[in-house]
Order: structure tokens, then C-alpha cells, then sequence
């Protein structure tokens, strides 16, 4: 099993694991920990080259990952009052649950190595449950929130377009209200939507004012209404998470699908990019240790002219490089975390561009060292080097969604700078 060969390898979990003083951590972070772990080595990393491969995930593991509550422990806040007896894995208590068992559950799922599954394993979960845990009224959760955490439906999050991206003030999508008041009338296309092949709803943002982030709204939109049309994108990677384009052709949707206040959607957005960035740093940084891992391994294994290749201190220093890389950011990460119940918006969305940021880069320098140690093993899909191969293709999704890497970084620059006055 993977976790057992992983765990003699130096960076290969984060240190916490064998550290018991950790600040972050208590018992129940430990037994949860223990507890994903068998999890998904029994149920998810034995099949993910294949679900990957074929481009969907079963819904037979879908239904058993919200069954067993994986799939309500993926989503940050956790909706506690709307989990509709659905328990939390490893016996943990709503009372002892708080953010970093979320970060374990989402660390635990991404040692599978392949993103794609990360995603449509889910369901739409992570990322959807946001705005519908904070911005929804109480009628809108027990019609959307509840039946998403047991698996009834899946969702997707329906912001970027061809023409509008990290900028999401410059989408063109639009809403406007039919002449009996009833409807919002949703014209556009959207791009890049992520479980948008199998999603029952979307959280779509549309414009339904002026130009600029001022002029947006959120509205719940069923997927399979009519003038809907959604084709699958064929990525370099991520296969297994559904990733669509998404037409709208005069789609009638009922005014009170909006989620929160008419023109105010951009908060709605940026509340869940934050969560969003977070998620994928922590996502980040363990496929880089599923790099590290898998090909340490390889360099014990791989002779060349008569002895290990781990044996060449060209080849040591370069594990030393990746653990270096992850340590740093799994501490800035654990920092904001920790930080993001309490933080103003501004203060955390400027650390969680950060976390972002930095996470994806050092993954893409990881993936090359690793990819170097395979050769041409981790070139070719398949084999022992699968995992580095599809990593290298799945990063440069991380680098981009969410806010590009340059775009998040002058993010970080400009709102330091009027922080600190200089």
C-alpha cells in the first residue's frame, strides 16, 4: 500500500506527523489523520491511474465518499447545522471539529497523486459549499446544502469565461429580469468549469449592473435547464474532474436562485476564492511530497554503472532542494490557516494569494527535480514514474486557476505596500 511505502521517506508527510507538540494539532487531528489514511489507500489511490485514465470518477466511490462523510468534512465552514445525520469520519464531534481537520482530509485525499480525481471526487463540495454555507438563507441551504453533503447532488462553481479570468470584473455573462419579475434571463458562456460535465447546479456569476466588480451577482442555476449546453474540455490534465464549457442561452432562472444581494456577487467570489487558494495551496504541497516520495523511492531502487543512483550527491541534493521547498510553505499555510477564522477579508485574502502563489510554483520546480530523478519513466504515461508524470501536466492548473501566479502576486505586492505605507 502507498502509505507504507511512504512512510520511511524523509518530507514524505508533513512533520507534524511525528511531531506531538505541534501547536495546530490535538488528538483528534491524529485519530482523523490515521483514519483518511486507511481511507484512501483502501478506496481511492488503488484506482486513481484508472479513473483518471477513463476521465470520471465512479459514482459508486462518489456515493461511498459522502456516505462515510468524507465528502461534508471537504467543505470549509463546515455547515453544521445542515449535515442531516451525516456523521464525521473517524468519530470526531461537532464540537472538536475546526479548520485543520478540514486540512487534513484535504491533504489525506491529494497523496492519491492525481488531481483530477482531488477534484471530481468531491463532487463540487470544497469549492461550492463556501458561499452557500455563508451568503445562502436558511430556505436556500435545506434546497442546495443538505442534499449536496449526502451526495444527492453535485455542484459547480461557474465564474471564469473565455474573456474574463483572474479578472473577474470583466466577465460578460449576464442577467437580466424578466418583464414579469419572476426570472433572471442568463445569457453567456462559461469556461473551465470545473465538474461542469456532471454537476447538477452552479453557482454562476453574472452581470447584472454596471461594468466592474460592482455590477455582479451569484445565482443558483440548474444544469439541466433548458437553453443550457455543456461540452467537455479536453485538458492536459485533470481529466477525471469534469471539466466543461458551459453555454447559456436565455436560461430562465427563478429571482430567488440569487445568492446574496443583487450587485454584490464580487464579495460572494472573493470569499470563495480565499477558501479556494487555501485549499489549493494545502493541495499543492502534498503532491509535491507524492513527488518527493515516488521518486526517493525510484533513486534507492535505480542502479546506473553499478550502485544506486542515491548514491550520487547530485541526486541527494535535489531531495534536499524539494523538502526545503515544502517545509517553508507548509508552515506558511498552517500560519494562515490558522489565521483565516479570525482575519479581516483584506488581510486574509492577501496571505491566501500568497499561500497560492507560493505553493504552485515550488511545485512546478519539484515536479522537474522529480521528473529528472525518473527520467524517462516519469515522461511516459503509466508505470512507476504515473504519478510525477501526471503531476507535471496537473501543475500548471494549479499555477493558473484560482488567480494566476502573476496576477496573485502583484496582489500581495500592492496590498503590502499600502500596509506598510512605504
Amino acid at each position: 500500500m502507498a502509505g507504507q511505502e511512504n512512510a520511511s521517506v524523509p518530507f514524505s508527510d508533513p512533520l507534524w506527523h511525528k511531531d506531538k507538540f505541534h501547536p495546530y494539532y490535538k488528538d483528534s487531528h491524529q485519530r482523523l489523520q490515521v483514519w483518511m489514511r486507511n481511507y484512501i489507500d483502501t478506496y481511492i489511490e488503488p484506482h486513481a491511474y484508472e479513473w483518471e485514465t477513463q476521465g470520471y470518477v465512479p459514482d459508486e466511490a462518489f456515493q461511498r465518499h459522502a456516505k462515510l462523510g468524507v465528502l461534508a468534512a471537504s467543505c470549509y465552514p463546515l455547515p453544521k447545522q445542515h449535515l442531516d445525520g451525516v456523521t464525521l469520519p473517524a468519530g470526531i464531534g461537532l464540537s472538536e471539529w475546526d479548520i485543520f481537520h478540514y486540512a487534513i482530509v484535504i491533504d489525506e485525499i491529494a497523496r492519491c497523486g492525481y488531481l483530477g480525481v482531488v477534484w471530481g471526487i468531491n463532487g463540487g463540495a470544497t469549492v461550492g459549499n463556501t458561499p452557500l454555507s455563508t451568503k445562502c438563507t436558511e430556505h436556500q441551504k435545506r434546497k442546495w446544502l443538505a442534499p449536496l453533503l449526502r451526495g444527492e447532488q453535485r455542484h459547480a462553481l461557474a465564474v471564469t469565461e473565455p474573456a474574463a479570468g483572474s479578472d473577474v470584473g470583466g466577465l460578460q455573462t449576464t442577467a437580466v429580469k424578466s418583464e414579469d419579475a419572476k426570472y433572471w434571463i442568463v445569457n453567456g458562456n462559461k469556461k473551465w468549469v470545473t465538474q461542469g460535465q456532471f454537476a447538477d447546479w452552479a453557482l454562476v456569476a453574472a452581470r447584472t449592473g454596471g461594468a466592474g466588480n460592482k455590477g455582479i451577482s451569484t445565482m443558483m442555476v440548474d444544469l439541466r435547464s433548458e437553453g443550457i449546453t455543456r461540452r467537455k474540455m479536453e485538458n492536459s490534465g485533470v481529466r477525471s474532474s469534469g471539466s466543461a464549457f458551459v453555454e447559456f442561452d436565455d436560461v430562465k432562472v427563478p429571482v430567488e436562485n440569487l445568492i446574496g444581494q443583487e450587485n454584490e456577487g464580487f464579495k460572494v467570489i472573493m470569499s470563495t476564492f480565499n477558501h479556494e487558494r487555501l485549499w489549493v495551496g494545502i493541495i499543492a504541497n502534498r503532491l509535491g511530497r507524492v513527488a518527493l516520495c515516488d521518486s526517493y523511492n525510484h533513486a534507492l531502487r535505480r542502479r546506473t554503472f553499478g550502485r544506486p543512483i542515491m548514491e550520487n550527491q547530485v541526486i541527494r541534493a535535489k531531495f534536499t532542494k524539494m523538502a526545503g521547498l515544502l517545509e517553508a510553505t507548509s508552515a506558511l499555510t498552517e500560519a494562515v490557516i490558522h489565521m483565516s477564522e479570525q482575519a479581516p477579508l483584506d488581510a486574509l485574502s492577501t496571505y491566501s494569494a500568497l499561500v497560492k502563489y507560493r505553493a504552485a510554483h515550488d511545485l512546478e520546480k519539484i515536479s522537474r527535480e522529480a521528473q529528472q530523478v525518473f527520467g524517462g519513466l516519469a515522461y511516459s504515461r503509466g508505470g512507476l514514474g504515473a504519478r510525477v508524470e501526471q503531476i507535471s501536466r496537473d501543475v500548471r492548473v494549479l499555477v493558473v486557476s484560482g488567480g494566476s501566479e502573476e496576477i496573485l502576486m502583484d496582489l500581495v505586492a500592492k496590498r503590502s505596500r499600502g500596509s506598510s505605507k512605504i
